[in-house]
């Protein structure tokens, strides 16, 4: 269950089904002023969701406190992007969903965490770039919906970033603070238990999170168990030294294990998952010409082993072929390593510069041992990631000017790329046609304005164009199912493939008084070169078992994209404020003339919250509603879905420093799957979302 915030934040929040996502529960930040606010206990180290359809710095955004992340919600981060309009997630299993922003999926959606690059380990993309981070330790998780957030990386479509908490500078006086909680479910046997310490003095700051995730197999409203289980721990920490008033150096570190990880909407499900982390920072503030420098360096290492253990492929079946288990074991690996820099000039007037550069080195490598079961003789080897090498280094600058009753910005970026695979297969090298090693070079540029029509009227508008390059996986993958497809039939890589361009209008009008918000949005998007796959009867499978058709990765001619969302708020009440939204999506392929994959449905919730006891007891009533789904690339394998309404309920008390929140989630137990959730690869069906379930969080802030 997504939260619009926790009692101890100060904004109101309203529920809705866990899994379809809240909507109502986050506001698309266009710069909407603040609406009367209720006081509220004061909260240390507030976590926000910053959503923004333009170039990020030049609307004035609204940063929502989103202790919906530490309320009775989701697990996984990615789940709560489904309560934001324009944005879902993929459901493939218990942990780890794979956010989407307006249609764009997998790498086209760029992550960032600190400011940091570092990319999915699994090559079935179990994990998505931000799924090595739990809830609990995000201060700040910030969405760019289009090609504006140009200053935080390459290959940004659209982008996410997640800012960790780091403690506060304070008086030398200043005590310890921290929070501990726990999450408990009844149906999917979720447990989901954090310690936060954080403090510090005038020249010292630091923060250490401990966390530990686990779940089940749950039930869906039909009865039938989705394997679900998961076991996941996790530990943060930052540490801070200002030596003086201008500079600030800073260590940020974190270390996470994910195991046993079941995968219903893949062949394999996954051993385990081993990330560590490491970030230096330094910021320095000036007075002459050159206003901020801030630059830093970082490495994440990701380890990664799959296995078929308890699925279909691993147990005898007579008639099939082959007839006898196998067992399949896929190590991986996926390091960064990396750095940045950005230099802000001093204002001269209204116009301000920024200047940037960054550039990291990433190194996969995956290899695949099928054996038979019963005797451990190996049938054959070969090479997912064959040690594939991509280098990518960036420059950048941004021009802002603000007025009165307006803010212009700007942004150019220049992007250079070398891919190269040292181990490709026989096969790969004689069924693809060019050099292994490719080099690239790309710009991006972005402009947006906001315009204040009055005090409760402003517009905002964007054009941008982003340039994302292809995966390792895309280039160099032999025979291995694709990232971005719901079945899981085998794909060729393609090392010529050209890079991704999109090109984005977006235009959005805002109001906003004391007492109600209206934010209305809608885009067009262009990609051209879009990377997509098509079947080629002439490649032989490399397993019998995998769907008939070999497809090779390609450039198809052009995919269009347009939508339109809808948020509004209004207070009913001293005590009781009425939240909702809708968004609409099409995508079309025009190299196919059909429609593009992965496009969600008509999508609508609406929330009612009130306070029964003034600061002591909140109660939440939501609803989400989905049409059917039945625009789909036919010739991708994707399957229509109906269309499902899911409603929740419940409620939060606070007395003290004690929070307690009890949250019942699809009500009715409605059967219904989620239009972007993974097929079944042995059944062809989706994986079903969870049916009702009980959901009990406590939380102690000292």
């Amino acid at each position: 269950m997504s939260r619009f915030p926790s009692p101890r934040s100060n904004a109101h929040r309203s529920k809705v089904p866990h899994g379809l996502s809240a909507t109502v529960t986050l506001v698309l930040a266009l710069g909407t002023p603040a609406l009367a606010q209720d006081p509220a206990p004061e909260a240390s180290l507030d976590a926000e969701i910053t959503v923004t359809s333009t170039l990020p710095g030049v609307i004035p955004e609204t940063e929502i406190p989103g202790d919906d992340l530490e309320a009775a919600g989701p697990v996984d981060l990615a789940g709560h992007l489904r309560s934001v309009p324009g944005l879902s997630a993929v459901r493939r299993g218990g942990l780890n969903l794979v956010p989407t922003i307006r249609g764009l999926r997998g790498p086209q959606v760029a992550i960032s965490v600190d400011g940091t690059r570092s990319f999915a380990a699994g090559p079935a993309r179990m994990d998505s770039d931000l799924s090595h981070l739990g809830p609990h330790v995000v201060s700040n998780l910030r969405v760019v919906k289009g090609p504006y957030a140009l200053t935080w990386g390459s290959g940004a479509l659209s982008a996410i970033d997640l800012v960790t908490r780091r403690g506060d500078f304070a008086a030398p006086d200043s005590k310890v603070h921290g929070a501990v909680g726990g999450r408990f479910g009844d149906n999917d046997g979720r447990i989901d238990g954090f310690t936060n310490l954080w403090g510090g003095g005038e020249r010292f700051r630091y923060f250490v999170g401990l966390g530990h995730r686990s779940g089940d197999d749950y039930e869906a409203g039909d009865g039938s168990t989705v394997p679900a289980d998961y076991r996941s721990n996790e530990a943060r920490l930052s540490v801070g030294y200002r030596p003086n008033d201008r500079w600030e150096l800073s260590y940020l570190g974190g270390y996470q294990e994910q195991r046993d990880i079941d995968y219903p909407g893949r062949l394999l499900d996954a051993t385990y998952f081993y990330q560590r982390s490491h970030t230096l920072e330094m910021d320095w503030v000036g007075e002459g010409a050159i206003s901020a420098v801030e630059a830093k360096v970082y490495a994440n290492r990701k380890d990664h082993l799959m296995n078929n253990d308890e699925k279909p492929t691993a147990f005898p079946m007579p008639g099939r072929i082959p007839p006898f288990g196998l067992r399949v074991d896929l190590p991986t690996e996926s390091n960064t390593r990396g750095g940045r820099l950005r230099i802000d000039r001093a204002a001269d007037g209204d116009l301000r510069w920024s200047f940037g550069a960054d550039h990291y080195r990433l190194e996969q490598s995956a290899s695949r041992e099928i054996s038979r079961r019963s005797s451990g003789v190996v049938l054959f080897e070969d090479v997912v990631w064959p040690d594939a090498e991509i280098e990518s280094t960036g420059i950048w600058a941004q021009a802002v000017r603000g007025g009165a009753r307006h803010r212009l910005g700007a942004t150019v970026r220049i992007d250079a790329l070398d891919a190269s695979a040292a181990t490709p297969s026989d096969f790969y090298i004689a069924n693809v046609t060019g050099d292994t090693d490719q080099d690239e070079t790309n710009v991006s540029a972005a402009v947006s304005a906001n315009l204040r029509l009055d005090d409760r009227w402003g517009l905002d508008l964007g054009v941008g164009r982003a340039v994302r390059s292809a995966t390792a996986l895309e280039r160099y993958s032999d025979r291995f199912p694709s990232t971005r497809f719901q079945v899981a039939a085998e794909h060729l890589g393609n090392p010529l493939l050209d890079p991704e361009a999109s090109l984005e209008f977006d235009v959005g009008v805002r109001y906003a008084d004391g007492d109600s918000s209206l934010e209305i949005g809608g885009f067009w998007r262009r990609v051209d070169d879009f990377i997509t796959a098509e079947a080629d009867p002439s490649v032989p499978r490399r397993l019998p078992l995998s769907p008939p058709a070999v497809f090779r990765y390609v450039n198809g001619d052009r995919a269009t994209y347009y939508g339109a969302e809808l948020a509004l708020r209004h207070r009913l009440t001293e005590r009781w404020w009425l939240r909702g939204d809708i968004a609409w999506l099409r995508g079309t392929d025009e190299t196919l003339d059909e429609p593009m994959l992965g496009i969600t449905p008509l999508t609508a919730h609406l929330g009612l919250r009130g306070e029964v006891v003034r600061g002591r007891l909140w109660l939440d009533l939501g609803g989400r509603f989905t049409d059917d789904q039945d625009r789909v690339a036919t010739s991708r394998g994707e399957i229509p879905t109906e269309g499902a309404f899911v409603s929740a309920v419940g409620m939060d008390l606070r007395f003290g420093p004690w929070l307690v929140e009890l949250d019942l989630e699809n009500l009715t137990d409605e059967t219904w799957a989620h239009h972007l959730n993974a097929r079944i690869p042995f059944t062809g069906d989706r994986v079903l979302e969870p049916g009702r379930t009980w959901l009990l969080a406590i939380r102690h802030d000292f």
